[in-house]
């Protein structure tokens, strides 16, 4: 298998979540290659073309889902834009403790709990 590109969907408040887990893909010494586009800027057109961009160069999405992922306009976005263009697409809870509401268009079947062989096994299957 190349190396899987995987574009990471996620609230600001769970960048540690994010930051995690790019972390722990390099400890592991994964070739998985983790692309986002956080936003620091106003949700705008300009970063929904270059999101778009970065969407478009991945085999699909991974959303982190926290506390307030839902309630998100950009990862909702992120979310409809994934599917626009026919990427694949899954979701990790975040938390072991808590089960966080599921953002509207990610499928409830696919979404796992935090565990990185399960995060490699569903980025294998994206081959």
């Amino acid at each position: 298998m190349g190396k899987p590109r995987a574009f990471i969907s996620f609230e600001m408040e769970d960048k540690w979540a994010r930051d995690f887990l790019v972390q722990h893909a390099k400890s592991k010494n994964n070739d998985i290659q983790f692309v986002d586009y956080s936003v620091h800027d106003p949700f705008d057109s300009k970063w929904k073309t270059n999101c778009k961009l970065r969407i478009a160069q991945t085999a699909g999405t991974i959303v982190l889902i926290g506390a307030t992922t839902y309630l998100s306009e950009a990862v909702l976005w992120e979310i409809a834009e994934t599917t626009r263009q026919g990427n694949h697409m899954f979701g990790i809870q975040i938390s072991r403790d808590h089960t966080y509401t599921i953002p509207q268009g990610l499928s409830p079947q696919r979404v796992i709990r935090w565990n990185f062989d399960s995060i490699v096994a569903e980025l294998e299957s994206w081959a």
